[in-house]
Protein backbone atom coordinates (compact mmCIF):
# COMPACT_ATOMS: atom_id res chain seq x y z
CA UNK A 1 0.00 0.00 0.00
CA UNK A 2 2.81 2.41 0.92
CA UNK A 3 4.56 1.67 -2.39
CA UNK A 4 1.38 2.49 -4.28
CA UNK A 5 1.00 5.81 -2.45
CA UNK A 6 4.65 6.65 -3.12
CA UNK A 7 4.21 5.86 -6.83
CA UNK A 8 1.11 8.08 -7.08
CA UNK A 9 2.94 10.90 -5.31
CA UNK A 10 5.88 10.70 -7.75
CA UNK A 11 3.54 10.81 -10.75
CA UNK A 12 1.69 13.81 -9.32
CA UNK A 13 4.88 15.75 -8.61
CA UNK A 14 7.10 14.77 -11.54
CA UNK A 15 4.71 13.38 -14.14
CA UNK A 16 5.00 10.25 -16.28
CA UNK A 17 7.69 11.80 -18.50
CA UNK A 18 10.15 11.73 -15.59
CA UNK A 19 9.57 8.01 -15.07
CA UNK A 20 9.97 7.26 -18.76
CA UNK A 21 13.25 9.22 -18.91
CA UNK A 22 14.65 7.44 -15.86
CA UNK A 23 13.59 4.09 -17.31
CA UNK A 24 15.45 4.81 -20.54
CA UNK A 25 18.53 5.81 -18.54
CA UNK A 26 18.52 2.59 -16.56
CA UNK A 27 17.90 0.57 -19.71
CA UNK A 28 20.95 2.04 -21.44
CA UNK A 29 23.14 1.42 -18.41
CA UNK A 30 21.74 -2.08 -18.04
CA UNK A 31 22.65 -3.24 -21.54
CA UNK A 32 26.11 -1.67 -21.49
CA UNK A 33 26.94 -3.12 -18.08
CA UNK A 34 25.73 -6.54 -19.21
CA UNK A 35 27.87 -6.17 -22.32
CA UNK A 36 31.00 -5.57 -20.26
CA UNK A 37 30.13 -8.42 -17.89
CA UNK A 38 29.95 -10.77 -20.87
CA UNK A 39 33.17 -9.30 -22.26
CA UNK A 40 35.01 -9.88 -18.97
CA UNK A 41 33.94 -13.54 -19.15
CA UNK A 42 35.22 -13.83 -22.75
CA UNK A 43 31.66 -14.16 -24.11
CA UNK A 44 32.26 -11.67 -26.89
CA UNK A 45 29.29 -12.53 -29.13
CA UNK A 46 26.97 -12.08 -26.16
CA UNK A 47 28.70 -8.78 -25.35
CA UNK A 48 28.08 -7.61 -28.92
CA UNK A 49 24.36 -8.31 -28.58
CA UNK A 50 24.10 -6.19 -25.43
CA UNK A 51 26.07 -3.30 -26.92
CA UNK A 52 23.99 -3.39 -30.10
CA UNK A 53 20.77 -3.45 -28.09
CA UNK A 54 21.93 -0.36 -26.20
CA UNK A 55 22.47 1.37 -29.54
CA UNK A 56 19.07 0.29 -30.89
CA UNK A 57 17.12 1.39 -27.80
CA UNK A 58 18.68 4.83 -27.25
CA UNK A 59 18.80 8.10 -29.15
CA UNK A 60 21.33 8.40 -31.96
CA UNK A 61 24.38 10.36 -30.90
CA UNK A 62 23.79 9.78 -27.20
CA UNK A 63 26.40 8.93 -24.58
CA UNK A 64 24.98 5.40 -24.63
CA UNK A 65 25.75 5.17 -28.35
CA UNK A 66 29.29 6.34 -27.69
CA UNK A 67 29.87 3.87 -24.84
CA UNK A 68 28.35 1.00 -26.84
CA UNK A 69 30.56 1.68 -29.86
CA UNK A 70 33.61 1.63 -27.59
CA UNK A 71 32.44 -1.72 -26.21
CA UNK A 72 31.96 -3.16 -29.69
CA UNK A 73 35.44 -2.00 -30.68
CA UNK A 74 37.05 -3.79 -27.75
CA UNK A 75 34.99 -6.91 -28.32
CA UNK A 76 36.24 -7.10 -31.90
CA UNK A 77 39.87 -6.60 -30.81
CA UNK A 78 39.64 -9.47 -28.33
CA UNK A 79 37.86 -11.75 -30.80
CA UNK A 80 40.74 -11.13 -33.21
CA UNK A 81 43.28 -12.00 -30.51
CA UNK A 82 41.50 -15.26 -29.66
CA UNK A 83 41.76 -16.55 -33.22
CA UNK A 84 45.14 -14.86 -33.82
CA UNK A 85 43.65 -13.08 -36.81
CA UNK A 86 46.06 -12.19 -39.61
CA UNK A 87 43.63 -11.07 -42.32
CA UNK A 88 43.20 -7.30 -42.65
CA UNK A 89 39.53 -7.74 -43.48
CA UNK A 90 38.12 -9.10 -40.23
CA UNK A 91 37.56 -8.25 -36.58
CA UNK A 92 40.39 -5.72 -36.29
CA UNK A 93 39.06 -3.76 -39.25
CA UNK A 94 35.59 -3.84 -37.69
CA UNK A 95 37.06 -2.63 -34.40
CA UNK A 96 38.52 0.35 -36.24
CA UNK A 97 35.12 1.20 -37.69
CA UNK A 98 33.49 0.98 -34.25
CA UNK A 99 36.14 3.09 -32.53
CA UNK A 100 36.31 5.63 -35.36
CA UNK A 101 32.55 6.09 -35.07
CA UNK A 102 32.89 6.51 -31.31
CA UNK A 103 35.64 9.09 -31.80
CA UNK A 104 33.57 11.06 -34.33
CA UNK A 105 30.54 10.90 -32.05
CA UNK A 106 32.59 12.09 -29.08
CA UNK A 107 33.59 15.23 -30.97
CA UNK A 108 29.91 16.19 -31.22
CA UNK A 109 28.98 15.48 -27.61
CA UNK A 110 28.59 18.56 -25.42
CA UNK A 111 30.11 17.63 -22.07
CA UNK A 112 28.03 20.30 -20.34
CA UNK A 113 24.86 18.50 -21.42
CA UNK A 114 25.90 15.15 -19.94
CA UNK A 115 24.06 14.41 -16.72
CA UNK A 116 26.21 14.09 -13.62
CA UNK A 117 25.41 10.39 -13.18
CA UNK A 118 26.85 9.65 -16.64
CA UNK A 119 29.97 11.82 -16.60
CA UNK A 120 32.24 9.26 -14.95
CA UNK A 121 31.14 6.60 -17.44
CA UNK A 122 31.71 9.04 -20.29
CA UNK A 123 35.26 9.95 -19.24
CA UNK A 124 36.13 6.30 -18.61
CA UNK A 125 34.72 5.55 -22.05
CA UNK A 126 37.00 8.14 -23.59
CA UNK A 127 40.08 6.56 -22.02
CA UNK A 128 38.95 3.11 -23.13
CA UNK A 129 38.35 4.44 -26.64
CA UNK A 130 41.85 5.93 -26.92
CA UNK A 131 43.45 2.74 -25.60
CA UNK A 132 41.38 0.69 -28.04
CA UNK A 133 42.49 2.90 -30.93
CA UNK A 134 46.14 2.46 -29.88
CA UNK A 135 45.83 -1.32 -30.05
CA UNK A 136 43.63 -1.37 -33.14
CA UNK A 137 45.92 0.84 -35.21
CA UNK A 138 49.03 -1.14 -34.25
CA UNK A 139 47.33 -4.51 -34.83
CA UNK A 140 45.82 -3.42 -38.17
CA UNK A 141 49.18 -2.10 -39.40
CA UNK A 142 50.78 -5.48 -38.67
CA UNK A 143 47.99 -7.30 -40.51
CA UNK A 144 48.60 -5.22 -43.62
CA UNK A 145 52.36 -5.85 -43.42
CA UNK A 146 51.76 -9.62 -43.03
CA UNK A 147 50.05 -9.74 -46.42
CA UNK A 148 52.43 -10.97 -49.18
CA UNK A 149 51.92 -7.90 -51.37
CA UNK A 150 52.88 -5.46 -48.59
CA UNK A 151 56.50 -6.20 -47.75
CA UNK A 152 57.48 -2.53 -47.30
CA UNK A 153 56.23 0.15 -44.92
CA UNK A 154 53.61 1.84 -47.10
CA UNK A 155 52.15 5.28 -46.40
CA UNK A 156 48.98 3.61 -45.13
CA UNK A 157 50.88 1.48 -42.63
CA UNK A 158 53.05 4.40 -41.54
CA UNK A 159 49.96 6.51 -40.84
CA UNK A 160 48.45 3.69 -38.75
CA UNK A 161 51.57 3.48 -36.58
CA UNK A 162 51.68 7.26 -36.24
CA UNK A 163 48.02 7.35 -35.20
CA UNK A 164 48.65 4.60 -32.65
CA UNK A 165 51.34 6.79 -31.10
CA UNK A 166 49.13 9.90 -31.17
CA UNK A 167 46.21 8.14 -29.48
CA UNK A 168 48.54 6.73 -26.81
CA UNK A 169 49.48 10.29 -25.87
CA UNK A 170 45.86 10.94 -24.89
CA UNK A 171 46.11 8.47 -22.00
CA UNK A 172 47.12 9.27 -18.43
CA UNK A 173 50.00 7.38 -16.82
CA UNK A 174 47.63 5.72 -14.34
CA UNK A 175 45.44 4.20 -17.05
CA UNK A 176 44.08 0.71 -16.37
CA UNK A 177 41.58 -0.99 -18.66
CA UNK A 178 38.72 -1.65 -16.25
CA UNK A 179 37.51 -4.75 -18.04
CA UNK A 180 40.92 -6.46 -18.21
CA UNK A 181 43.15 -5.11 -15.45
CA UNK A 182 46.16 -6.87 -16.99
CA UNK A 183 46.17 -4.10 -19.59
CA UNK A 184 47.80 -0.98 -18.15
CA UNK A 185 49.54 2.17 -19.32
CA UNK A 186 52.85 0.32 -19.13
CA UNK A 187 51.64 -2.00 -21.90
CA UNK A 188 50.68 1.05 -23.95
CA UNK A 189 54.22 2.38 -23.47
CA UNK A 190 55.71 -0.89 -24.72
CA UNK A 191 53.54 -0.71 -27.83
CA UNK A 192 54.40 2.97 -28.33
CA UNK A 193 58.11 2.14 -28.14
CA UNK A 194 57.67 -0.62 -30.72
CA UNK A 195 55.76 1.76 -33.01
CA UNK A 196 58.52 4.37 -32.78
CA UNK A 197 61.08 1.66 -33.54
CA UNK A 198 59.21 0.60 -36.68
CA UNK A 199 58.83 4.24 -37.74
CA UNK A 200 62.57 4.78 -37.29
CA UNK A 201 62.03 7.51 -34.69
CA UNK A 202 65.07 7.03 -32.43
CA UNK A 203 64.24 9.94 -30.15
CA UNK A 204 60.73 8.59 -29.61
CA UNK A 205 62.08 5.09 -28.89
CA UNK A 206 64.44 6.38 -26.19
CA UNK A 207 61.81 8.62 -24.59
CA UNK A 208 59.16 5.88 -24.42
CA UNK A 209 61.60 3.14 -23.42
CA UNK A 210 62.81 5.16 -20.45
CA UNK A 211 59.24 5.51 -19.16
CA UNK A 212 58.59 1.76 -19.06
CA UNK A 213 58.28 0.20 -15.62
CA UNK A 214 60.24 -3.03 -16.15
CA UNK A 215 59.01 -4.49 -12.86
CA UNK A 216 55.52 -4.66 -14.37
CA UNK A 217 56.63 -6.69 -17.38
CA UNK A 218 56.01 -10.42 -17.40
CA UNK A 219 59.61 -11.15 -18.39
CA UNK A 220 63.12 -10.17 -17.38
CA UNK A 221 64.96 -7.40 -19.20
CA UNK A 222 68.75 -7.50 -19.16
CA UNK A 223 70.26 -4.59 -17.22
CA UNK A 224 72.74 -3.94 -20.02
CA UNK A 225 69.82 -3.52 -22.43
CA UNK A 226 68.19 -0.94 -20.12
CA UNK A 227 71.42 1.04 -19.83
CA UNK A 228 71.79 1.29 -23.60
CA UNK A 229 68.95 3.77 -23.55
Amino acid sequence: MMNRIAYISIVMVWGCTFLIEKSALLEGDFYIQDGWLAFSSSRYEEADKHFNTAIETNDSGSVFHFLSLVGLGWSNIYKAQVIEETSSNGYVKNAGENLNSANNLMLNINIEEITLDLREDYFNGRSHMYAGLVLQRGYYAKQIIWEPTNATLSDTVRILYEESVEFSEQLESDFVFQHDVNLRFNDILVLRTENYLILGNTEGVILSFNQIDFDQLGFEVDEACKQEF
